[in-house]
């Protein structure tokens, strides 16, 4: 990769022109512009670039922030959160968070100041008319939550792609370039109704067309409303940012875009990589589970018996039951009872925010990763982001593939697998018996169809 920086100013005071180039082999060759940036944030600190085996889009922008196909500390991943709901509250005429030079600093150094994020998470404002946050499944579920638990008199919801037994989605709209591409929104009665601005969160906007498809799908559905979108990057080219303002013109909605970092790109060549068939975990054992962790179980479950808790966002959460998440997740660390200073927390697909907030109870310097339906290409190349990775079944759905990335890359000495369901424990037994391979694995749900013989 080349890369060649100049001075970066403000995304909202100023421009910041410069060019990256990656050539991936034969596979991909892509110019990126990058245009605008958030003071002090370089494009190094926030992604770097690797190819999808997916013939619908073959490259990627890997986040280095949100904890999905990358470990990250979990103070990198919620001050991400804060960066966004500060530019969020000035957009609106509110006062930001005072010290985002801290968070900057994190981010750029990577040197983890834990009490200042814990004092970031209790910066929190009220939004001037009535606000939900929603999050897009399955990669920025925890960086919406993230945005979300700045803001007071809110609620927040994610989309999701899992199939609910006996409810009807709000409303359903498709993602096309993605590996899975249906997102569904299961809101509680009057929760959007009764919103007059929303605002959507995701990692990165590439073309706008999933944005629009999604503003459009509420607007059918929810009309009337203004609208913010907030994101790590925001790659739109001229031609795409006119499509959005005609649309948005013409069904008269109010849509303001904010990001990190912007600009565009230019693909100038990519095709989907080869590479040897890659054989899904297949261990046996008999592992029972360490812990369950308290929480009330909705009602609601997956067509395969897939169970639910509140605190995930996925049925709606308001900001006053979001207050309790930080509680609870200083008792889920005191229950899992492990002492680790290099702790790896695993969350499981689109549960990432409560795997962010455990692990950040837990001290030490710990690192957060979640499994991932992207299936990504591994090389051992060196500046490649993506090194190896382990394929296995989702327990408990219906063949659905699972992917975990760059394991043998991280000096860690426990694992914690917060699961957020068990229905079947022979399903999860492959992947425990993987993880174990890289250390000690304390195994912790959030639901479990019958607690073991192990929990008091």
């Amino acid at each position: 990769m080349k890369t060649t920086n100049q001075s970066m100013s403000s995304i909202r005071s100023g421009q910041a022109s410069y060019q990256i180039n990656t050539k991936l082999w034969d596979n991909l060759d892509i110019n990126v512009s990058v245009a605008n940036a958030y003071p002090g944030l370089s494009a190094e600190s926030l992604f770097s670039v690797a190819l999808r085996v997916n013939k619908k889009r073959q490259f990627l922008f890997v986040s280095k922030l949100i904890a999905k196909h990358l470990a990250v500390h979990p103070c990198l991943a919620l001050g991400t959160g804060t960066l966004l709901a500060s530019l969020l509250m000035e957009r609106v005429g509110l006062e930001g968070y005072p010290d985002t030079t801290a968070l900057v600093n994190m981010i750029e150094t990577g040197a983890i100041d834990r009490e200042t994020s814990i004092k970031s998470l209790q910066f929190k404002k009220a939004m001037p008319q009535k606000t939900v946050f929603i999050g897009m499944a399955e990669t920025a579920t925890g960086l919406g939550h993230a945005v979300f638990q700045h803001f007071e008199e809110a609620a927040f919801i994610h989309t999701t792609r899992e199939e609910i037994v006996g409810t009807t989605p709000s409303f359903v709209f498709e993602e096309e370039h993605s590996h899975a591409t249906s997102h569904k929104v299961y809101a509680p009665s009057g929760m959007l109704e009764e919103a007059e601005t929303i605002v959507l969160i995701d990692d990165e906007i590439s073309t706008g067309n999933t944005l629009l498809n999604l503003v459009c799908a509420l607007d059918d559905q929810f009309p009337g409303k203004n609208y913010a979108s907030l994101s790590i990057l925001d790659w739109r080219n001229a031609g795409q940012k006119e499509k959005m303002k005609k649309i948005t013109s013409d069904r008269n909605i109010s849509l303001k875009v904010l990001s990190l970092m912007a600009g565009e790109f230019n693909l100038v060549h990519s095709k989907a990589p080869e590479e040897p068939e890659l054989i899904s975990l297949n261990a046996t054992g008999s592992r029972m589970l360490d812990a369950e962790l308290p929480g009330e179980k909705l009602t609601v479950g997956s067509k395969t018996g897939q169970q639910y808790v509140s605190y995930t966002g996925r049925f709606g959460i308001t900001s006053s039951e979001h207050d309790e998440i930080g509680d609870w997740a200083e008792a889920a660390a005191r229950l899992t009872g492990g002492t680790s200073d290099k702790a790896l927390v695993i969350g499981v697909g689109e549960n990432m925010y409560l795997p962010l907030r455990f692990a950040l109870a837990l001290g030490g310097s710990p690192v957060v990763q979640t499994t991932t339906r992207s299936p990504i290409f591994a090389s051992q190349t060196v500046g490649y982001p993506i090194k190896e990775k382990a394929n296995f079944e989702l327990p408990d759905a219906e063949g659905i593939s699972q992917f975990i990335y760059n394991l043998n890359e991280l000096d860690i000495d426990r694992i914690y697998l917060l699961a957020e369901s068990v229905i079947e424990k022979s399903q999860w037994q492959p992947l425990l018996a993987y993880l174990e391979k890289k250390a000690p694995v304390e195994w912790v749900a959030l639901t479990a169809a019958k607690r073991s013989e192990e929990i008091e």
